[in-house]
């Protein structure tokens, strides 16, 4: 019996896509035609990316939480950002190598990100008002001008408000907003939204959606700054709540079956950008027409590294088998009925 929940496949393939094209385009995106898209791709890809993962990390009891943790997390974590170091190192020619585990190169913040959330969720959901705590925590978090890149402090603090929500979330939330009506709504909603963006966007910095800068650096050195965080928070959940409503619950070809490859799309695709950020590819999009074809050159990348023969090829780099490193651990259930 298949239990699968194609409606996260979905929204998974959805989201990934839209990393990867945000990252084709991020180049090119003060560009007057691609800045729209851009800027639309970042008011709910990252939250809504996060919330999924904090959805599935409800095994927060299971006795293989840590192991999980160390094997899909650190380890790639490691691998990757030692791979990442060394690829920047040779496409750029760098006089020197460094390897910067404690700031994460890139996307890789992310990962480092997902490490200190999985390690803190156990005490954290033991919080009266941990979620809102959590957000105080982020808002605050805005006006140290020292918490930004390093250990991914910054980012860690912003997004994780929406890692605990995605915790918290049931999948009858959701279910019970997918009526017709509020299909219709989110659809005009979203176009809308974008036509905003598109009319007004030149009026605020992306950067407010990247989760890393103060306020003080974005401009904003003034007490009430914090509310210009509320207002992207608002936006995640409004824009991330209309997408959410829109995904299709029902299996859907090819794309359902990509979306369980996500995990390899993110960490191998900022190879191919490098490359193509390095090797000055960007020279040759000087036509609107040009600049719009990284879209489907975005998507096109997304299939083929989602194809599970990718998957076949990279799985002992992207999830190495650790089971002679790692010890068994038993659940508390088990080890409290081998004691009775």
């Amino acid at each position: 019996m298949n239990t699968r929940d194609y409606y996260f496949d979905n929204l998974k393939f959805l989201l990934i896509t839209l990393v990867v094209i945000g990252h084709l385009i991020e180049p090119l995106n003060e560009d007057p035609v691609l800045r729209p898209i851009y800027l639309m791709i970042y008011t709910f890809h990252i939250p809504l990316f996060v919330l999924i993962s904090g959805y599935f990390a409800k095994n927060i009891g299971s006795g293989d939480y840590l192991n999980k943790v160390i094997s899909r997390l650190i380890v790639p974590y490691l691998l990757f950002e030692s791979l990442y170091s060394l690829f920047d190192f040779w496409i750029y020619d760098r006089a020197e190598l460094k390897f910067s585990y404690f700031t994460p190169y890139w996307l890789m913040w992310f990962f480092l990100s997902m490490i200190l959330w999985k390690v803190a969720m156990p005490y954290i959901i033991r919080i009266r008002y941990a979620l809102p705590i959590v957000i105080g925590i982020a808002i605050l978090a805005g006006y140290a001008n020292d918490a930004q890149y390093y250990a991914s402090v910054s980012r860690t603090l912003v997004f994780f408000p929406f890692f605990l929500i995605g915790y918290y979330m049931d999948k009858s939330w959701i279910e019970k907003l997918r009526t017709t009506t509020m299909r219709i709504i989110s659809g005009v909603g979203l176009i809308l939204t974008y036509v905003i963006i598109s009319s007004y966007g030149y009026m605020y910095k992306k950067e407010w959606f990247f989760g890393s800068f103060s306020y003080e650096s974005l401009g904003h050195p003034e007490w009430s700054a914090g509310l210009y965080r509320v207002a992207v928070y608002v936006a995640a959940v409004l824009i991330g709540g209309m997408v959410m409503i829109l995904i299709p619950q029902r299996s859907l070809p090819w794309i359902s079956t990509m979306g369980t490859n996500t995990l390899y799309t993110y960490l191998l695709h900022g190879f191919i950008v490098l490359y193509l950020t390095a090797g000055d590819a960007y020279a040759h999009f000087t036509t609107t027409t040009e600049k719009l074809l990284l879209i489907p050159l975005g998507i096109m990348l997304t299939m083929v590294l989602s194809f599970s023969s990718i998957r076949y090829l990279f799985k002992w780099l992207v999830e190495p088998k650790m089971k002679l490193l790692l010890k068994h651990s038993q659940s508390r259930s088990n080890r409290k009925s081998q004691t009775e």
